[in-house]
C-alpha cells in the first residue's frame, strides 16, 4: 500500500471520528437541555403543589358591609373564611370610617384602630355602622371606602395583604325581601304577654257570663214552682170565669126585662 493511500485512509478515519464526536456532543447537549426542562417543570410542579397546599390551609380575611333586611342599620363584618387562624390582623379604611348615629363614637371601636390578635376559622367580628337610608341620602358622608387588610397565618409566616373596595351605592334600588330571623322571634316573644293579657281578660269576661248564667239557672226552680202554682190555680180561675159568665148572663136578662122606650 502506498504512502499516499495510507494517508488518505487515515484522513478519512479522522474526519469520520470528528463527525461522530460532533454528533455525540450535539445529542448530549440536546439531552442536557431536555433534562434541564424536565427538572424545571418538576420544580415548577412542586412549587405549584406547595403553593396550592399553602393556599388551601391559609387563613382568608374578608371585609364587607352587610345590610340586614329586617333592620335599617348596616353592619361592618370582618370574617375569616379560611381553614387556619389569622394572626395580627390589621384593617385600615381610607377615608376613615364615619357614622351619623348619635352617641356612637367609632374612635372607640378597637378592632378597626388596632391589630386584632387572632381570628379563628369561621369566626366573624360584626358591628353596626350607620342607618343605610341616611348614608345613601347624605352628600357629606363617604359611600366609597378602600380597605387594606394585612395578616399572617397558615403554613407560611409571610405577611398577607388584601385590598377591598367597599361601595355603599350597591344597595341603591334593592327591593327588600324579608327573611325570618331572631329579630322576628324576639317580636313574637314580646307579643306573648299582650296576648296572654287579652286571653286573661276574655277568661274573666267568660267567668262573669258563666256566673250570671249560673245565677239564672239557680232561679229556674223558683220560676218552675211559681209556674206550677199558677197551673194549680187554673181550675179556680176557670170557676171564676164561669161565675163571671153567669153574672153577665144575669145582667143581660135583667136589662132585657125592662121596657125600652124609643123617642
Amino acid at each position: 500500500m502506498s504512502e499516499s493511500l495510507r494517508e488518505t485512509i487515515l484522513l478519512i478515519v479522522q474526519i469520520a471520528s470528528l463527525v461522530a464526536v460532533i454528533v455525540y456532543v450535539i445529542k448530549t447537549a440536546d439531552m442536557a437541555r431536555e433534562t434541564k426542562k424536565s427538572a424545571t417543570a418538576t420544580e415548577k410542579s412542586i412549587e405549584e403543589m406547595v403553593e396550592d397546599r399553602t393556599l388551601e390551609f391559609a387563613p382568608y380575611i374578608v371585609v364587607y358591609f352587610d345590610a340586614q333586611t329586617d333592620s335599617p342599620i348596616f353592619d361592618l363584618v370582618i370574617k375569616n373564611t379560611g381553614k387556619t387562624i389569622a394572626n395580627h390582623v390589621r384593617v385600615i379604611f381610607e377615608p376613615p370610617l364615619q357614622t351619623s348615629l348619635k352617641n356612637y363614637d367609632l374612635e372607640e371601636l378597637a378592632f378597626i384602630h388596632q391589630p386584632i390578635p387572632s381570628i379563628p376559622p369561621g369566626f366573624e367580628l360584626r358591628t353596626s355602622i350607620d342607618r343605610l337610608e341616611t348614608r345613601l341620602e347624605s352628600d357629606s358622608l363617604p359611600k366609597l371606602y378602600k380597605v387594606t387588610v394585612t395578616y399572617t397565618g397558615g403554613l407560611s409566616e409571610v405577611i398577607r395583604k388584601i385590598e377591598y373596595l367597599l361601595d355603599l351605592n350597591v344597595f341603591h334600588g334593592i327591593l327588600e325581601t324579608h327573611k325570618s330571623s331572631l329579630t322576628d322571634l324576639t317580636h313574637v316573644i314580646e307579643d306573648i304577654p299582650r296576648h296572654l293579657e287579652q286571653i286573661s281578660d276574655q277568661a274573666e269576661q267568660m267567668s262573669e257570663h258563666l256566673e250570671l248564667l249560673t245565677t239564672k239557672m239557680d232561679q229556674i226552680p223558683d220560676r218552675l214552682d211559681q209556674l206550677a202554682e199558677r197551673i194549680e190555680q187554673l181550675p179556680q180561675l176557670t170557676d171564676k170565669i164561669d161565675e163571671i159568665s153567669k153574672a153577665i148572663e144575669g145582667l143581660d136578662g135583667t136589662i132585657k126585662s125592662k121596657n125600652t122606650k124609643i123617642w
